[in-house]
């Protein structure tokens, strides 16, 4: 006994393009899909503390309108050469633009016994806050080379 299909380009088309448009609609909603974050722009500069490179330091860009919890703030590792830049979301990937106040700590390393911790903060204190800091800094909507960033002591 034979047993005999029904095969018909047209039957297997009707199923077929649904599924496809589907499949497409998924794929391009996945790819375009906003992720929530706000723009940022490359920000890059160098800093020094009385001559000296505070290789280590933190630097803080907190927004001159405080905002909360959820406000942002791009930070930064002083690197060896003395220069820095900003993260926010991944490494190295700048800023959201607007105007910011910019801090500093510095706690150099220091052998207790056997183990290491950090040292005092060597910056004065008029850079380790936000409300005294004397760097006012404006991050553009384009890459930003920031002028050198000094403390004399």
């Amino acid at each position: 006994m034979c047993l005999r299909l029904k095969f018909s380009p047209w039957r297997i088309a009707k199923q077929f393009v649904p599924l496809c448009g589907v499949g497409l609609a998924m794929l391009v909603t996945g790819c375009s899909q906003d992720d929530g974050h706000v723009p940022v722009f490359p920000v890059k500069g160098k800093v020094s503390v009385a001559g000296e490179v505070p290789e280590g330091a933190l630097i803080v860009f907190y927004p001159a309108k405080a905002g909360g919890e959820s406000e942002l703030r791009p930070s930064a590792k002083v690197k060896p050469d003395g220069s820095f830049s900003l993260t926010t979301y991944d490494a190295d990937d700048g800023a959201p633009s607007g105007e910011y106040t910019a801090t500093i700590q510095w706690n150099k390393i220091i052998k207790s016994g056997k183990d290491y911790k950090a040292g005092p903060d060597l910056i004065p204190k008029s850079y380790a806050n936000r409300e005294n800091s004397r760097w006012k800094i404006k991050v553009a909507e384009a890459p930003n080379e920031l002028e050198p960033l000094t403390i004399t002591k």
